[in-house]
């Protein structure tokens, strides 16, 4: 049982009056709601989504994200490694079941879920005041959205401790304490969410207002992943053929209905059963000449291939920092938000009054000083992932050196940064603390990536290749470089393919769970220790250390309900 969940169920109240995060909605709601009222118009479902989104913004959330994804794995090594901490003990593998950022994982996650549960749960008590077409498209959006959401967290959850418990979308007091669902179970829940998020979702956003909610790319770009972490290198499989026929819908642009992509055969719904619960609009309702209302088995799913590109370009498919050798970091700045590489960001906002915490909507990632805790990257990175040629070795920032625009960097001797974790001067915030530069939690490199490994799982050599060889060709710009990647056998192009991703996508926070799927981690932290005077990896322990240890409070509290998972 999840002691905030307790907490938030027993205090609807607290929920009800939630004011919106400001990036996605500019007044607050006004007047008296209690848990009858409060989902009855479009504007109050809309407050209760952004909450969903909030979680997204805390530090809660942030601190933890970037401990496991980025500073557990062999990309970095940090300043609060001693085993006498909480931090330490996690980065060394040698925790117990109640470190406290294990547990925070656990909690923050499921606040998400719980909040985009009020959403879904609730949907359908939405008002309309007209049965026009447009109505429907808009509250089905926001359930898109809820569900897209629900799927993220959970997804979160299962890559992080296996199977978890499944919460009821209707909370109560009596059904707080639910077993752990089979990892199977909850990955099926996961895909189900976001094969119906893709077809309820808006292909892209124009005003800005409403940039950083999730969109069909969105869905389809996680799902593709959530399949990657089901599926096994090595072993053919229908997930790898899954992600095979997502990736010709995202990535090449091939059409794709949305039968197909709810996976609707007819045989367990029927499709207007369906097409109700998803909020389109009920046929009965569609008025004759209006036939384009009505979105059958065979209706086409969105054309994203002008959405997104690997090209450095800004949200107006400008360039970027004027197609330079920089374009590329400038991706990850201010001025690369809602990019067209940007598949997922997660949105901040500056105060500019001083504010700090949650209440100011930023999280600073200045060179990865956060608080006690700095990390470092390592020589070994740059000499051994980044071959010659590759201008990416290049965006990193040594001791006493200057970034491209003029800022001495005081670091320590010997100590290395990446420039994806700078701010600019000119996009600095007034107040310490006080950033507004947006997180990117998915960006379309990984997206062909994960096609490209499901392609050379799957047989299909040239083709995987060829997507490959496009990611590293558009890093070729930056510097004219010729080389490319060469074709081989499954190994061969497995590793190649491997190689580009951590390339791409280091710093990214997803380097340790990327080890953890791929069947890695053992080998590569093991090695990693053997390197570090303090043996940092050494201790991890295939079988055990895959997954977390779920928090011992969730297993008291539950008297051995939810189990443990094996090894703690």
């Amino acid at each position: 049982m999840n002691k905030t969940l307790l907490k938030i169920t027993l205090g609807v109240a607290c929920l009800m009056s939630f004011t919106a995060c400001n990036d996605f909605l500019d007044k607050d709601v006004e007047g008296y709601a209690t848990d009858k009222n409060f989902y009855d118009t479009q504007y109050k479902m809309q407050s209760a989504l952004d909450a969903a989104y909030d979680v997204l913004q805390s530090d809660s959330y942030n601190d933890q994200e970037w401990r496991f994804g980025e500073a557990m794995g062999d990309n970095v090594y940090d300043t609060d490694e001693g085993t006498s901490s909480q931090m330490g003990q996690l980065v060394n593998f040698i925790f117990s079941t109640s470190n406290t950022w294990i547990l925070q994982r656990w909690d923050v996650n499921y606040k998400g879920i719980h909040r985009a549960n009020q959403v879904i749960y609730n949907i359908d008590r939405v008002r309309i005041s007209t049965d026009s077409y447009s109505q429907y498209q808009e509250i089905r959006n926001i359930y898109g959205q809820a569900k897209f959401l629900r799927a993220f967290y959970y997804f979160n959850l299962v890559k992080s401790f296996g199977g978890v418990p499944i919460r009821p979308e209707n909370e109560t007091v009596e059904g707080l304490v639910v077993p752990r669902s089979t990892a199977e179970e909850c990955y099926a829940y996961i895909e189900k969410d976001l094969r119906e998020a893709a077809v309820m979702l808006k292909p892209s956003y124009t005003g800005t207002s409403e940039l950083g909610k999730a969109t069909t790319g969105a869905a389809v770009g996680l799902l593709m992943k959530v399949l990657l972490y089901e599926a096994k290198n090595g072993v053919p499989s229908d997930k790898w053929n899954q992600i095979i026929e997502l990736g010709k819908y995202m990535v090449e642009g091939q059409p794709m209905t949305y039968a197909e992509m709810l996976k609707w055969s007819g045989s367990d719904e029927e499709w207007e059963t369906l097409r109700e619960k998803l909020w389109f609009k009920p046929k009965h309702l569609i008025q004759e000449g209006n036939a384009g209302e009505y979105e059958a088995p065979t209706y086409q799913m969105p054309n994203l291939s002008n959405v997104y590109s690997l090209k450095y370009n800004d949200y107006y498919g400008n360039a970027l920092h004027n197609g330079d050798k920089w374009a590329y970091c400038f991706q990850f700045y201010n001025d690369g938000e809602f990019c067209k590489s940007s598949v997922f960001e997660v949105v901040f906002k500056e105060s500019a009054d001083g504010t700090s915490g949650d209440a100011n909507e930023g999280y600073g990632l200045e060179f990865f000083d956060t608080g006690q805790t700095k990390m470092y990257t390592l020589d070994e990175l740059l000499n051994n992932i980044f071959a010659i040629g590759d201008a990416r070795g290049e965006y990193f920032i040594h001791h006493q050196t200057t970034t491209f625009d003029g800022e001495n960097w005081q670091g320590g001797e010997g100590r290395v940064v990446s420039l994806k974790w700078y701010t600019p001067k000119k996009d600095k915030p007034k107040y310490g603390g006080d950033n507004g530069k947006n997180r990117r939690v998915m960006r379309f490199p990984e997206v062909v990536l994960t096609y490209a490994e499901a392609l050379n799982e799957m047989g299909d050599r040239e083709k995987s290749l060829q997507m490959l060889n496009m990611c590293k060709a558009q890093v070729n710009t930056i510097n004219a470089s010729t080389v490319l990647y060469k074709a081989g056998g499954y190994g061969y192009m497995r590793d190649q393919i491997w190689k580009e991703r951590r390339a791409e996508m280091c710093f990214e926070w997803d380097r340790y769970f990327d080890l953890v799927r791929s069947g890695q981690v053992a080998k590569v932290m093991h090695a990693f220790g053997a390197r570090r005077a303090n043996r940092r990896g050494a201790y991890f322990r295939e079988g055990v250390h895959n997954l977390l240890p779920i928090p011992q409070t969730e297993v008291d509290v539950s008297n051995g309900k939810v189990e443990q998972n094996p090894g703690y």
